[in-house]
């Protein structure tokens, strides 16, 4: 019997077909760009090679298999539009699944006219075909991915390279998050190279700036794989500060579960930041000083007071203000006032540590904080140490000014439970101490309240004072030394109040000084004194020449001038009976409006005296451009004139200097005789004081001037 297989007939040209159509559905797969190529040239291929009636392949999806590729048996014949219809086509038809060692895509579908069955090997066949088809669409939907893929990270790449913020990769599987990327932007953020930072630890822009709250963030991040934000101060490779803003976000793997690398987003944001921090500091510091403002000021003594109140200690409230300031503003103008008050600012700080504050609350007033302090004490410490550096000499336009500061303080908690009432109780003190001659401290104590209630009451009641006519003007009679007689007097005005009695002017012309009252007063003055002067000339008495003072502020106003020819006319005097004594200190300063002022009050014919000559910082350049008329001596230099040589010759020296630029002296104070004889022997030309009389009410002096009354009738009385 032979083993030599019997092939039937028709078989072997059946087999080369099949064959045939198998090499043809490789070629296809080859030769195919595309899934929908692949799909139709094999399907086209079972048909034409095959002779089969239809060729259709469905690929899954969802619900599957939906989305089809079909080819028909013949070009006539309509191919079915889904899946359902390829089945129910009438004829024999068999599916053949479409899966390869990655998944299964769908089913092919051969179908025959007639009632034909598939034979072994065509079934083999088509097994195959479904298999190689599978595995091309496998391949082909990988060969798509990974250009996708490619497509995108170019896209990726080409927006990493362009972005203007600085982008950072980082590895989270080894040691210290080296880096593993970094883009160009970062490079010129940073100053640094990639290839100087691929491998460093991402937190190497920090150095060892590490005390930053944001790194907190950062770290959190990192250690629990989420995103943050952060604002850090980083540095540049040339160790410039840059402010980074920072968002960092992990990078997972394919599965979504762990985290490879972070991302991390460098946003240089320094000039923002800067923005930011001078709006803030603007809101918090005084533009002139550089100190604390009020708002940050409130801030510093809240915090001052908490932390007292954690630790049982003190805090101490200075405030200061600057002695006569506004004489250095009028006479220097705003600018060298200005530098003034930083150079003021500036020595305040140098006396305190940097835990305390410095502020200034506006114009000439300041503030310091001193806080964690043990006593009173520390704080004394601290006002004295305010009082000697202040006391130093200043230089403003070439000149040394000297400037003084009059301090109040109070203590937490003894004077008051919060900075409202701190600052108000030390306002008191600091008041107290210009009351009592400036340049000094004081700490608060209760009873300085009632005294301020009382300042209030005060300058209410001067002010009715002036509607209800309380006030008076007395006269201090000026007498010639060669013949003893009255030739003048100091107009001084006095308040006789309806309960209290008299008051004395250093109680209320410092008031009236600081609350402008000082011009109504000033013109109460003027006034009154023309009325007596044309009584005295109506009654036939003997003229005399009334000396009135003017203050700073009368001095200054614009229409001075006006209200002395005003009142001139009014009363219809000479103006030659009246004197105006003016302080050195009102024309020093501001000399081209001080000289116009000056000559405009001479032109109506008054008389000009220099009050208090040799107390202030005399200029006699000045004196000899000013149309001074006299100089009054200060009764400081008379008091020991006829004891102390060196008051003697000073006396003698400006009377000497006096006669030379053609002026008149008067001295002050002279209380005994022997003052008299020696100002005698000087040539001085007048003087007033309690060795003839005290100032008088105009009755009596008017009684003096009537009966003549002259020093030697006084000697002798």
């Amino acid at each position: 019997m032979s083993n030599t297989p019997v092939n039937r007939p028709g078989e072997e040209p059946r087999l080369r077909a099949l064959l045939a159509l198998l090499g043809e559905c490789h070629r296809q797969r080859q030769q195919a760009g595309s899934e929908s190529e692949l799909l139709s040239g094999v399907c086209q291929a079972l048909v034409d090679l095959g002779g089969y009636a239809s060729a259709s392949i469905g690929l899954a999806c969802s619900p599957p298999p939906a989305a089809l590729t079909l080819a028909a048996a013949h070009a006539r014949e309509n191919p079915p539009r889904d899946w359902s219809e390829a089945q129910q086509r009438p004829g024999h038809g068999q599916d053949f699944p479409l899966y390869s060692s990655e998944a299964t895509y769908g089913a092919l579908r051969i179908q025959t006219t007639g009632g034909s069955q598939f034979d072994a090997d065509e079934q083999r066949i088509f097994e195959l075909v479904a298999q190689d088809t599978a595995e091309s669409i496998s391949r082909l939907r990988h060969t798509a991915a990974q250009h996708q893929l490619e497509s995108r990270l170019r896209q990726l790449s080409r927006a990493l390279e362009s972005s203007c913020n600085g982008v950072m990769i980082t590895s989270s599987t080894l040691l210290d998050h080296p880096i593993v990327y970094v883009n160009p932007a970062f490079e010129r953020i940073s100053g640094y190279t990639a290839e100087e930072v691929i491998g460093l630890s991402g937190r190497f822009l920090v150095r060892d700036d590490l005390n930053q709250k944001g790194l907190n963030n950062i770290r959190d991040a990192l250690r629990n794989q989420h995103d943050a934000h952060a604002i850090l101060r980083n540095y540049k490779k040339d160790g410039t500060l840059f402010w980074n803003e920072l968002f960092i976000a992990p990078v997972r793997d394919e599965t979504g579960g762990a985290t490879t690398h972070f991302v991390s987003i460098i946003n240089d944001v320094t000039e923002r930041i800067n923005y930011e921090q001078q709006l803030e500091y603007q809101a918090t510091h005084d533009s002139l000083t550089g100190l604390a403002n009020r708002n940050l000021l409130n801030d510093r003594i809240a915090q001052a007071i908490a932390l007292a109140r954690e630790s049982g200690l003190l805090v101490g409230i200075l405030l200061l203000d600057l002695d006569r300031f506004k004489l250095v503003n009028d006479g220097f103008g705003h600018t060298p006032a200005n530098e003034l008050l930083k150079a003021v600012s500036a020595r305040l700080a140098g006396c305190v540590r940097d835990t305390d504050t410095v502020a200034r609350l506006g114009g000439d007033e300041f503030v310091v904080v001193l806080s964690r302090i043990q006593s009173a004490d520390d704080v004394a410490v601290v006002a004295g140490k305010i009082l000697r550096a202040l006391g130093q000499p200043c230089v403003l336009e070439s000149k040394e000014i000297f400037i003084t500061a009059s301090i109040g303080a109070a203590l937490y908690p003894r004077d008051g439970e919060h900075g409202e009432a701190l600052l108000r109780n030390a306002d008191v003190a600091m008041y107290r101490v210009k009351e009592h001659g400036r340049n000094s401290y004081r700490f608060y104590a209760p009873e300085m309240s009632h005294m301020a209630l009382d300042r209030l009451d005060m300058e209410g009641n001067l002010r009715r004072a002036l509607e209800r006519g309380e006030l008076l003007v007395h006269y201090q009679p000026l007498l010639s030394l060669a013949s003893g007689r009255i030739v003048g007097a100091e107009a001084l005005i006095r308040w006789s109040h309806p309960r209290i009695g008299l008051i004395h002017p250093g109680e209320f012309i410092p008031l009236a000084e600081e609350t402008g009252l000082i011009i109504q007063l000033g013109n109460f003055v003027l006034n009154r004194v023309c009325q007596d002067l044309r009584d005295w000339q109506d009654d036939g008495l003997p003229a005399v020449q009334v000396a009135i003072n003017l203050s700073a502020r009368q001095f200054r106003q614009d229409d001075l001038a006006a209200s002395v020819r005003k009142a001139i006319a009014k009363y219809g005097i000479d103006g030659e009976l009246l004197d105006f004594e003016l302080t050195e200190s009102m024309v020093m300063h501001d000399v081209d409006n001080t000289l116009a002022t000056l000559r405009e009050l001479k032109a109506l014919g008054p008389s000009l005296s220099l009050d208090d000559f040799g107390t202030g910082y005399s200029s006699l350049s000045y004196l000899k451009r000013f149309p001074i008329d006299t100089l009054k001596i200060d009764r400081s230099f008379i008091n020991d004139i006829h004891k102390d040589s060196d008051d003697a010759a000073i006396a003698q020296a400006v009377i000497a200097m006096a006669h030379k630029l053609g002026m008149r002296v008067v001295a002050e104070g002279v209380e005994t005789a022997a003052q008299l004889e020696l100002l005698r022997t000087y040539e001085c030309d007048s003087f007033q004081g309690y060795l003839f009389s005290r100032p008088v009410p105009v009755d009596e002096f008017t009684l003096m001037l009537r009966h003549g009354k002259t020093i030697d009738a006084s000697e002798t009385a």
